[in-house]
């Protein structure tokens, strides 16, 4: 039998154009945003949580958390009034992200932006909607990431 002699041909400039674009889009989609998944919760172990970070071009950061299946606050032990969102920071400490609105449907969500580069994110039950510090009853906890 007798090998035929295959010659890899160029690219033409159009095909070429086609996957250049195709991987840098790839890159740019994942370099711009961070997604995190947050593990199953022993508090609310029906809870889904996931957190969106970007970095913008004035080098804040933006924080988008969608949460499902979170029952409502008044049906932890002990009852609670509302949940309050926590960024802990790698030089500014732990912040008050603000209060998370749960729907009829248990589904919350919260954006906000933040100076400050986040290192995790946690959901506490409080019985203040504007409190200082988180109190102990940490109901979803993101693990550590890097944006």
């Amino acid at each position: 039998m007798e090998k035929k002699n295959k010659k890899n041909k160029p690219l033409s400039m159009p095909d070429a154009f086609k996957v250049l674009s195709f991987i840098f889009a790839a890159i740019l989609i994942t370099a711009c945003s961070k997604k995190i998944t947050f593990p199953v919760s022993n508090v609310v172990p029906a809870a889904e949580a996931v957190v969106k970070v970007d970095k913008d071009n004035n080098q804040n950061y933006e924080v988008e958390l969608e949460v499902s299946n979170l029952a409502s606050p008044n049906r932890l032990t002990p009852s609670r009034a509302h949940y309050v969102v926590w960024m802990v920071t790698k030089k500014h400490g732990t912040i008050n992200l603000g209060r998370l609105d749960i729907n009829r449907k248990n589904n919350g969500k919260l954006t906000t932006n933040t100076p400050y580069e986040p290192i995790r994110i946690f959901i506490t039950a409080e019985d203040d909607s504007k409190p200082v510090l988180p109190s102990t009853q940490v109901v979803l906890n993101s693990e550590d990431f890097k944006v």
